[in-house]
């Protein structure tokens, strides 16, 4: 289920990265700059691995280091952000999780109607904050064994495709028909990608218990989810309404 969950989230976001940037406000007036500090929720990552067949499985422990790498370039940083909060996010905070992963496939005029989890808006509230932010990344990595096993897969196809259309040309040929090959090379770039990422970040307000802004910056594609550069360049594009 969370591998078709986030090939659909990437999905999504290559089929409107030249539509430019997804953007939500709870107000036209909303200046995040000036609230002061945000209480900084663990990240929550899913990163997929294509294995030496080009077969996507669900990596935990990729995930896992993806999701740190978010924390500690946004730590690093001088974002307005409080110490990160840590959540379990593989026990009693499961649900906060699943809410996560799927507030990026709400439509940004439904967005002033999702309603925020009880037990999130208390861990913001316990922290002392009034305004929470959440960052959640997707995205895969695809061995060299899955390109080069793509590429001979192409290939194959390639030369039985060739093989075929030219039986079917020579009968075409006696029968004096006057037509020609058809046949051109299947080649699919995408299947030999060799990494992808999706990112996008959401503010919560916990006293009116609502998502006050929604930030899906298009597009990440070609990204590596656990490069540093890569992601430092995606967290400052997703991020910067809050120090420019």
């Amino acid at each position: 289920m969370r591998i078709q969950f986030v090939l659909a989230a990437l999905s999504i976001a290559v089929a409107v990265s030249s539509c430019g940037p997804v953007k939500y406000s709870s107000s036209e007036n909303l200046n995040l700059k000036s609230v002061g500090e945000y209480a900084f929720i663990e990240p929550v990552s899913d990163v997929l691995y294509y294995d030496r067949k080009n077969k996507p499985v669900y990596d935990i422990e990729l995930s896992d280091e993806a999701a740190a790498l978010v924390t500690s370039i946004v730590s690093s940083q001088r974002y307005p952000f409080s110490k990160v909060i840590h959540m379990d996010y593989d026990g009693e905070d499961r649900e906060i999780r699943r809410w996560i992963q799927n507030i990026g496939s709400v439509s940004t005029s439904r967005l002033n109607r999702v309603r925020v989890p009880d037990e999130l808006l208390d861990v913001i509230d316990r922290s002392g904050h009034r305004y929470g932010v959440v960052i959640f990344s997707s995205g895969y990595i695809r061995s060299r064994e899955a390109i080069r096993y793509e590429e001979t897969q192409e290939a194959i196809g390639n030369v039985l495709g060739a093989a075929i259309d030219a039986i079917v040309s020579k009968k075409d040929k006696d029968k004096d028909d006057g037509k020609k090959s058809t046949y051109e090379p299947y080649s699919n770039p995408e299947n030999k990608t060799p990494y992808d990422c999706n990112m996008y970040c959401v503010v919560i307000d916990s006293e009116s218990d609502g998502i006050i802004h929604y930030i899906h910056p298009l597009p990440f594609l070609e990204k590596d989810p656990l490069n540093g550069r890569d992601m430092e360049t995606m967290l400052n594009r997703l991020l910067r309404d809050f120090w420019e």
